[in-house]
């Protein structure tokens, strides 16, 4: 009875040890986490305020030098962005003196900047735009922006290291884990533990992908999650290649600031075309752009979302060209779908989103083909196809081989 007796007491010991087990390292793992989004929340936030920054002094820029009043734009969204962005850093590093102080200082450093960029405009509006340009061709608030950059990126060095701290911690819970592995407690720790690491290195990771892939890495799961895009999967998508003409020439000719902003603007508009249609900007190429369809998960629709943005594509160009008073902007735009490989490929430190594969080439010999055939746009019968499109809006201009390949078949421009 006595010996019973001591299993049942030895019993409920263990089940009681494992419950406290179970509660310390759930509440351990659970504050680790937390620390962890808000860390990584900070340096989101810092370099948002420093994009925002740029964005207002590019805008500047491209004021002065063009006239344009629509890149005022950018100027003053940038203005209202960080006056928001603020007070939300400042509520986050309440309880971390050293990164308060270093706040403190960043404030009137951003103030200062503003100020310089509003005396330059204000000599613009006073009719002495020589004397704006001058200044900003000379260095005004160079400065400032050393120093802001010098501030953000010490507050950013701060969190990265804190970031390294609690990673430190989850290796402790890992010791622990291997000495009471053996038993219960010690599996259901190790799972702890696991979970909590791979959500420290997801998180840590994110920062480096696309704004539309990084929650779909940090959840896991099938591709069609996200959890394959670090094991690359082979998959029907759509592929946009996208080059603006005649910009060797310009940058033959303009000056260095002129170039940047015409850069600057195309990117916009093919980002934006991009966020209104669906479609995941894989990379910048310079003056070019490889936009996806049907990436990260599946769509049916990812042919006709690709039409949608070449179409799309072709108004926001043709606007900032109205826009302008420059000589205006022209590109190509290639469409193709088929079969590619889609992946996140590098190590932990530095990852970077992928597509390649036939119909990548193929779009990108489309767009190429845009010069020859004098059009904006190029699809391929099979971006047709898949789109279910009717056809009244494209008529076929060539059934030649591309250049560089050997296989022939329809190629289609918009119709006029």
């Amino acid at each position: 009875m006595r010996g019973r007796a001591g299993l049942t007491v030895a019993g409920a010991a263990l089940l009681l040890l494992v419950g406290s087990a179970n509660g310390l390292l759930l509440a351990w793992q659970s504050s680790v986490q937390h620390r962890i989004t808000h860390t990584l929340s900070v340096d989101r936030t810092l370099m948002q305020v420093l994009a925002d920054l740029l964005d207002s002094e590019t805008g500047q820029r491209g004021y002065l030098l063009t006239g344009d009043p629509a890149f005022l734009v950018p100027y003053t969204a940038g203005q209202a962005r960080i006056a928001a962005e603020l007070p939300v850093l400042e509520a986050e590093l309440r309880s971390a003196p050293a990164q308060e102080a270093r706040l403190t200082a960043l404030r009137p450093a951003i103030a200062r900047k503003f100020t310089e960029l509003d005396r330059t405009l204000a000599l613009d509006r006073a009719g002495d735009r020589d004397g704006a340009l001058a200044l900003v061709r000379a260095g005004e608030g160079k400065a400032e922006m050393d120093e802001i950059r010098r501030i953000i990126e010490t507050m950013r060095a701060q969190e990265d290291d804190l970031l390294v701290g609690y990673q430190q911690h989850a290796h402790r819970i890992e010791a622990m884990v291997g000495i009471g592995s053996v038993v219960s407690v010690g599996i259901m720790a190790l799972l702890a533990v696991l979970a909590l690491r791979e959500a420290a290195r997801r998180a840590a990771l994110s920062r480096f992908l696309p704004a539309e892939l990084a929650p779909l890495l940090e959840r896991g799961g099938s591709m069609e999650r996200g959890g394959g895009l670090r094991l690359g999967e082979r998959r029907h998508a759509a592929i946009a290649f996208v080059d603006m003409r005649g910009s060797t020439t310009i940058a033959e000719r303009a000056d260095p600031e002129t170039v940047a902003i015409l850069v600057t603007g195309f990117r916009r508009c093919v980002a934006q075309a991009a966020r209104e249609t669906g479609g995941v900007i894989d990379k910048f190429m310079g003056d070019g752009a490889l936009v996806v369809f049907g990436v990260p998960e599946t769509r049916e629709d990812a042919a006709a979302q690709a039409l949608a943005f070449a179409g799309r594509l072709e108004v926001l160009v043709a606007e900032w060209n109205a826009a302008s008073g420059e000589p205006p902007v022209r590109i190509g735009i290639g469409v193709h779908c088929g079969e590619v490989f889609v992946g996140v490929v590098g190590d932990d430190d530095r990852l970077e989103f992928t597509v390649l594969g036939d119909a990548v080439n193929v779009a990108a010999r489309l767009e190429q083909a845009t010069k020859t055939f004098g059009t904006t746009t190029l699809v391929s019968q099979a971006a047709l196809d898949a789109s279910r499109t009717s056809g009244t809006e494209w008529h076929e201009v060539s059934r030649q081989p591309l250049r560089g390949r050997q296989e022939a078949f329809p190629i289609y421009g918009r119709a006029a």
